[in-house]
This record gives C-alpha cells, sequence and structure tokens, in this order.
C-alpha cells in the first residue's frame, strides 16, 4: 500500500505561490526551488505546521503541462500524492482499479530521480505515485 505524502497545487510563479500560501497557513518550513527538465516544472516543497507537504508547482518552458491547467483555471488543487516502495505493482493495482494512468513512469529530479506517475482516479481527481526508493 502507498504512503500519504503532498498536496500539489499548480501556481503561475514559485515565488507568488510561497508567499500567499505562507500568509494563509502556518508554514513552518519551505524548501529550495527544483528545476525539472524532465517534467517540464519548477516546485517549491512547503510544510505546515501539522506536518502537511504542499508542492507548489508551476510551468517551466512553453510546452509544460501546467500552462493549460493555469490557462482553463481548473484543477489549480491538482493531485494527492503517495509514496510506495512497491511502485510497479501499484501501479497495476491502480489500473486494476479504474484509475487512468496520465502518461507513462518519469524520472523526476524533485525525488532524486525516482519514478512519478499520475492517474485519474474515476472520482475525478488526480493521484500522483512516487518510487520509495
Amino acid at each position: 500500500m502507498s504512503k500519504f505524502h503532498h498536496i500539489g497545487v499548480f501556481v503561475k510563479d514559485t515565488d507568488a505561490g510561497v508567499a500567499h500560501l505562507s500568509s494563509i497557513i502556518d508554514v513552518v518550513q519551505i524548501g529550495d526551488e527544483i528545476f525539472d527538465e524532465n517534467l517540464k516544472v519548477k516546485i517549491v516543497f512547503m510544510r505546515d505546521k501539522q506536518g502537511v507537504i504542499y508542492e507548489l508547482v508551476a510551468p517551466y518552458g512553453s510546452k509544460s503541462p501546467v500552462n493549460g491547467v493555469l490557462t482553463s483555471g481548473k484543477n489549480i488543487l491538482n493531485h494527492v500524492a503517495y509514496t510506495s516502495n512497491q511502485f510497479d505493482s501499484e501501479v497495476v493495482r491502480l489500473r486494476d482499479s479504474g484509475c487512468i494512468p496520465l502518461g507513462k513512469p518519469k524520472s523526476a529530479k524533485a525525488f532524486d530521480g525516482a519514478r512519478v506517475i499520475f492517474f485519474l482516479v474515476p472520482l475525478g481527481f488526480i493521484f500522483e505515485l512516487i518510487e520509495k526508493v
């Protein structure tokens, strides 16, 4: 089974996102900005006082998948993410549960090259699975 990791929020700019989220929740930790050319995103992780991790995701280049979401204004609170040390079998389990993969697993710089994959859940939200290495 998977373990909860973070909530992903799409933003136009990570600095503005950090400033605004910090003004409305009790942030105790802000990570460095990560530039991921492979996924075409910029990322900043923030942790609140209760230990909840927020991943602010901004576009990195004109071909970033984040651009379309920001333009539409939908799915800004974009995904919930879980880690699994049984990544491949979890991918199969999620597919068997009716979750639709939104692409193939890709290496993610934010997770030291571990693979990530996103699924559309039949309930209408996005589930990110992160390989725990």
